[in-house]
């Protein structure tokens, strides 16, 4: 199927919360104020509760708690915090996929969110501002796999069997079978969502962050990307994802294994929380 054609036919099923939607306009509209975006918020009692477990968890380590939507805001941001309402209402958008036999969804979000989880720390580590952008880019990078997983599935199930042989990497197969991988339905998709364009160039630049015009930034997503399919895909298939890292990407973020695995860690110590946030029930980390 037609890249455009698959995604626009899943941007009708996969749908952002409508709350996500007016939360997305009233943070652009100059004219708007943190009280307004609290008010919007606290209509979705369980927005609300989402975020404030958030902020006083170990994903940001305020030393005080934060017991009001209006205080979340001052301290988190109004970007960094509509990132992180989408964060928290992604599963709600794909939950008709939860008992599809072809994946493992609690695997799938854990992946996700390992790669939002270790693309923020190491934006921490190299200073970089707005660090829940690499989040949300972090977590949304492999959409395309649950669209083509329900546009698509006798391909899916196709490219799933060729990746088992574990002899290239996973988005050469979905090229091969597809004619586009994973990471480019994600972008089509997100511009459905109207997703700002430089979470947009995130997701799109995940296997060559050379081409972005944040190679910086693009490396730290790849880099994260490839770690968290190690941890979570490599027992599974045997392939070895972190081989698949390019040079450009240490040579650009001047990282090294050693600052990665403190990310992983850092991650790890957060994951379950993200996790429960986002599932509302408690979700085991492997």
């Amino acid at each position: 199927m037609n890249l455009q054609l698959l995604v626009k036919s899943a941007s009708q099923l996969f749908t952002l919360p409508e709350i996500c939607i007016q939360l997305q306009d009233l943070i652009y509209d100059p004219a708007s104020t943190s009280s307004d975006i609290a008010k919007l918020i606290a209509i979705d009692p369980s927005l609300a509760a989402r975020l404030l477990k958030i902020a006083n968890s170990s994903f940001y380590n305020f030393p005080a708690q934060i017991d009001t939507l209006g205080r979340a805001i001052n301290l988190i941001g109004t970007d960094d915090l509509y990132n992180l309402a989408l964060a928290t209402s992604a599963p709600d958008a794909f939950s008709t996929l939860n008992n599809n036999d072809s994946i493992n969804i609690e695997t799938y979000w854990r992946h996700s969110v390992m790669s939002g989880l270790i693309g923020r720390a190491l934006a921490q580590h190299c200073s970089i501002r707005h660090s829940e952008r690499l989040f949300l880019s972090g977590l949304f990078h492999n959409l395309g796999q649950l669209v083509v997983l329900e546009q698509l599935p006798m391909e899916f199930n196709q490219i799933e069997k060729l990746k088992a042989q574990a002899e290239k990497p996973p988005w050469e197969y979905e090229k091969e079978v597809l004619g586009y991988d994973f990471a480019e339905v994600s972008t089509e998709l997100l511009k459905c969502w109207k997703m700002p364009e430089n979470i947009l160039e995130l997701v799109e630049t995940q296997h060559d962050p050379s081409v972005s015009s944040e190679p910086r930034t693009a490396s730290l997503i790849h880099i994260a990307s490839r770690t968290a399919s190690q941890i979570e895909y490599n027992q599974l298939s045997g392939y070895d994802f972190s081989m698949t890292i390019l040079p450009v990407a240490w040579a650009t973020t001047a990282l090294d294994k050693t600052t990665v695995h403190t990310a992983i860690s850092v991650a790890e110590m957060n994951c379950q929380t993200m996790l429960s946030v986002m599932s509302g029930k408690q979700m085991k980390v492997a």
